[in-house]
């Protein structure tokens, strides 16, 4: 029985000895029957190398380089190009050697170098150096690039150096590919931190029976199709798991950013996956759909072209055919018909965000375990945000950690609101702005009807899951489940504060569209502008409000020309829009009568915002003071409401300046300051007021104006 080598240093050493014997016979030795008798002896060492790194394995230890030339089946020829590349690594003498029996004199073992050193048969020679050839792409993975030699060197003259990477698992059989570093990930089958499928559990299932159904050799690709998050790894790694095989992951917008060629990248991850005996996944495949490939024309001059790059997915399918038998492309776009798939046999799936119902399970066992205060509902976390499965696993993990920095025994709805905020990603920042909304119900004077309706509206989001899934009203509305409203009403009515206030309620983010961005004079630029808008907010579930919506949504006129057809189509493309997206868009305007009846009947809630009663204007002057205004005893607020007719911004903006008054004076902020603030305001809009308006207090604003100029 062969001995095991007792350390990675004895099997070099031995692999040195044989590296000695196949040199021999070229440097000054016996006589040619003898140097065939000597490399007769070298054929038997290598033979017992190899069965010495077998008893190694058995004894539980290992053997890199014997692994490597199982996994590639290098033939002895092609491990013997390998012994003589890698004694230059292990011992520089070896150079010297190499260029005194080489003509050109380099260092580096060249391709004639090895066949002298390993058969005295010119026939044999000739047969092996064509073998060679037909394994260049096999062999690349040992040999750096250019192994072939320069445009003036032959193959028979080119040196060989031993790729990096073969060197790095020689020592560290863990170790990764240093070229790949940080651009791929190696999932193995026992990995404790593979999620249980909570949604996929049939899809995986229908996977393996589909791949299982095929011969053992049948090449078969899986082309999973959604966004970032939605599963499609956690999916691949359970029918990997399934299979005993590790999965290798690469990420193909950072090998593009890294500047390696694509047959460098081809290279290194199909090398990696031999290696390892894994799956090969690509993931971010979209960007081969529409990258730009050099295409040689009629007279060989290389243009540029963009649309799929057939080139580049056609030498991917191709090379990994040949290294594993399962391929994952993980992609946000389907795949396009024009692009073949051979040699694979392929099944594409989309994965996409999960229902309300398919969320509340995520939540229920995401948070499993997880101390939860009694307000919470995961039921409204369900609807409100449609979040895919990685970001609600990762907006559970964000919870618990801000409970643990805020010292909190328990999450809270709160919390779990800021982390699912911090998980959507969008960039509604160059086409609207953010909102706080910071106003609550009490903040919101209104008369009892408007308010009700506006809880209404509330409640369609916060119990839409009851309704079209428990209750069943999904399968006869399978369209227009978003919520659309349209306020209407004069300037400052507090049409704005109520969509702040519904954003509040329901813990989303307000984005007010700028609509300068978006409206242009072009044909068919408007809709492109607004389609970008609702793509975007969809990542986010945030609520969009048009402000003058009008300017947008306006009434349809006759068609008398061809741009009144294009305003009526531009309308009706804004209402499809609209009807499609399953959150909220509020629209606001001065004018009802600018919508035409066709588009209010698509509306789910229009709510007329009037200017305030007597009543309502002396609520929203005690709730416009905060309470920690410093403010004097004489402020009449019965008088303030009944003497001026003002809207609620009105009022709002009388308080604020009000403040800076009594502010610069140093003193509380009393009924003179309001009155001041009163006529400014009054003056904006033309309209000047004099004792008789400012009544029993007209004397005191007269008084007070003079000892100021004084």
């Amino acid at each position: 029985m062969a001995e095991p080598f007792a350390s990675t240093h004895a099997y070099l050493q031995a692999v040195l000895s044989l590296t000695d014997r196949r040199l021999a016979p070229l440097e000054g030795g016996p006589e040619p029957d003898a140097r065939e008798e000597d490399l007769r002896l070298a054929d038997r060492l290598e033979e017992r190398l190899r069965r010495r790194c077998q008893a190694t394995v058995e004894a539980g230890g290992t053997a890199p380089l014997d692994y490597l030339f199982r996994v590639f089946s290098l033939s002895p020829f092609e491990r013997h190009c390998v012994y003589l590349a890698l004694a230059l690594e292990l011992e520089p003498s070896y150079g010297a050697r190499y260029a005194a029996l080489q003509p050109g004199g380099g260092q580096l073992p060249t391709l004639e170098l090895c066949l002298r050193s390993f058969t005295g048969d010119p026939s044999l020679r000739e047969a092996l150096l064509g073998l060679w050839l037909g394994r260049r792409e096999v062999l690349s993975c040992f040999f750096t690039a250019g192994h072939q030699g320069s445009a003036d060197a032959s193959d028979l003259r080119s040196g060989l150096k031993l790729d990096r990477r073969i060197l790095h698992f020689l020592f560290d059989y863990m170790s990764q590919d240093p070229a790949l570093k940080g651009m791929v990930q190696l999932f193995w089958p026992g990995d404790e931190d593979l999620s249980p499928l909570v949604l996929y559990a049939d899809r995986a299932g229908r996977m393996a029976a589909c791949a299982g159904a095929l011969p053992p050799e049948t090449p078969m690709l899986f082309y999973l199709r959604g966004q970032p998050g939605s599963g499609r790894r956690t999916l691949a790694r359970h029918l990997c798991r399934t299979e005993d095989r590790p999965l290798l992951v690469a990420d193909l917008s950072a090998l593009f950013q890294s500047g390696m060629n694509w047959e460098d990248i081809l290279l290194h991850t199909c090398r990696e996956a031999v290696i390892r005996n894994a799956a090969l996944a690509f993931d971010g495949f979209e960007l081969l759909l529409g990258r730009e490939e050099e295409v040689p024309s009629d007279e060989q001059v290389k243009t540029l072209r963009t649309g799929p790059s057939t080139l580049h997915i056609r030498m991917l399918l191709e090379q990994a055919a040949q290294v594993c038998g399962r391929l994952f492309l993980f992609s946000t776009a389907p795949w396009p018909p024009e692009v073949p798939r051979s040699p694979w046999q392929s099944v594409e799936l989309e994965l996409d965000v999960p229902d309300t119902a398919g969320r509340l399970l995520l939540w229920r066992h995401c948070l499993e375990g997880v101390p939860l205060e009694e307000s919470v509902s995961l039921e409204t976390l369900a609807i409100k945000f449609a979040l895919t499965p990685g970001q609600i696993s990762a907006a559970a993990r964000e919870a618990g950690r801000l409970a643990l920095w805020d010292g909190r025994a328990a999450v809270d709805e709160g919390l779990l609101h800021r982390a699912c905020r911090a998980q959507l990603s969008h960039s509604l920042g160059k086409t609207a702005s953010r909102v706080n909304a910071a106003y609550t119900w009490e903040d919101l004077i209104l008369p009892p009807e408007q308010k009700r309706r506006l809880k209404n509206a509330c409640a369609q989001v916060e119990y839409r899951h009851r309704v079209y899934d428990q209750w069943g009203f999904g399968k006869k509305v399978a369209y227009g489940r978003g919520l659309s409203m349209l306020f209407t009403g004069p300037p400052g009515t507090g049409k704005t504060m109520a969509a702040q206030v519904i954003a509040n309620r329901l813990g989303l983010e307000l984005y007010k569209v700028d609509l300068s961005g978006v409206m242009s004079k072009y044909i068919g630029e408007t809709e492109k502008q607004l389609g970008a808008v609702f793509d975007e907010v969809k990542k986010s579930q945030s609520i969009l409000f048009f402000d003058e919506a009008d300017a947008l949504f306006g009434k349809r006129s006759e068609t008398k020309d061809a741009h009144d057809r294009y305003a009526n189509v531009q309308t009706s493309y804004l209402l499809q829009k609209m009807e499609e997206y399953d959150g909220i868009v509020i629209l606001a305007s001065n004018f009802l009568q600018n919508f035409d009846e066709a588009f209010k009947r698509r509306i789910k809630f229009i709510i007329d915002f009037t200017l305030p009663d007597r009543d309502r204007r002396e609520k929203i002057w005690r709730s416009v003071l905060p309470a920690e205004l410093p403010r004097s005893e004489d402020i009449d607020f019965d008088f303030l409401a009944r003497s001026f007719e003002l809207s609620g911004s009105s009022i709002k903006n009388i308080a604020v300046s009000a403040a800076f008054l009594a502010a610069e004076e140093g003193v509380p902020m009393g009924m003179v300051h309001l009155l001041l603030a009163v006529q400014a305001e009054q003056n904006k809009t033309g309209k000047a007021l004099g004792s008789e308006e400012l009544g029993e207090y007209g004397s005191q604003v007269q008084a007070h104006l003079r000892s100021r100029s004084e």
